[in-house]
């Protein structure tokens, strides 16, 4: 039977989930908490694949690249990881594959911010290209906005903080569609609506999740996604633009999927293990 490292820095609900199914299939599961298990290139991993769980989008990056060197299938690979988890490189991977996403200006300092702004108009969106949960992602509706958030992220010691991403503000009734793939299969979707009084739509924000049947053109999208990532277990974030249709807002390469489980009542840890085992048989 396969052995698999499961590598993490906090155990969340679907952690447990993926080692109660490992536990259940008969896999040896090694766990390897990354803030406790230094990772030493000398050593000799006695392993097949490693799921890659942190929270920290740079510790999965480096994990998925030290798990990478020892030769293990790597779930996600590092590529996806961290194109995934860096929004700017998110955004610029999309375009080249001429997916579509929201209209998105870049701005590296104050003056391509301001210029940035004028362009697209208020209501606009700002996000910083690291992050998740929502976490400074913010809607501005003035200049006056912009620039106290301006001010307030360039105090914040990492200088990817100070890199804006500015979009248009997209009507969408506080809703988006996030649909989770694991290998070539579309797994499902649902429609994540923001709790009252909140326009993110994230699940870690309250936002509440239910079923969404897909058509063909998103189906044709999020694999067209998948390809270009070179992922194995994603989630895809989508608007649906009321002119422009279908829009790639983010795409996740370590993907939650409590909300998605409870929407949907699929056992996702027993189709990603599945997966992984289907993908180490080849």
């Amino acid at each position: 039977m396969a052995t698999i490292v499961l590598a993490y820095d906090y155990i969340r609900e679907e952690e447990k989930r993926i080692v109660r199914m490992a536990k259940n299939v008969g896999i040896k599961l090694v766990l390897c908490n990354l803030l406790e298990s230094p990772l030493d290139y000398s050593n000799r991993w006695d392993a097949d694949a490693a799921i890659i769980r942190p929270v920290s989008m740079f510790n999965a990056v480096y994990a998925a690249s030290y798990f990478e060197a020892m030769h293990m299938l790597t779930v996600n690979p590092s590529y996806t990881i961290l194109y995934a988890g860096d929004k700017i490189l998110t955004y610029s991977l999309l375009k080249s594959a001429n997916i579509p996403i929201p209209h998105t200006i870049l701005s590296l300092g104050d003056d391509a911010l301001y210029a940035a702004a004028e362009q697209l108009g208020f209501p606009l969106v700002d996000k910083p290209p690291i992050g998740s949960w929502g976490r400074l992602v913010s809607l501005v509706e003035n200049r006056h906005q912009l620039t106290t958030i301006a001010e307030h992220r360039a105090m914040l010691p990492s200088k990817q903080f100070r890199a804006h991403i500015l979009q248009e503000y997209i009507t969408t009734a506080n809703a988006d569609i996030r649909c989770l793939m694991i290998g070539d299969e579309l797994l499902g979707c649902v429609k994540r609506v923001a709790r009252r009084g909140e326009w993110r739509s994230n699940v870690a924000l309250g936002a509440r999740v239910e079923p969404y049947k897909p058509d063909s053109e998103l189906i044709e999208l999020v694999h067209k996604t998948l390809t270009a990532f070179k992922g194995i277990f994603i989630s895809i974030d989508v608007f649906e633009h009321e002119k422009n249709g279908y829009l790639v807002n983010e795409v996740n390469g370590v993907p939650e999927f409590k909300g998605f489980i409870r929407a949907t009542g699929i056992r996702v840890e027993e189709v990603l293990i599945n997966k992984i085992l289907e993908l180490l048989r080849r």
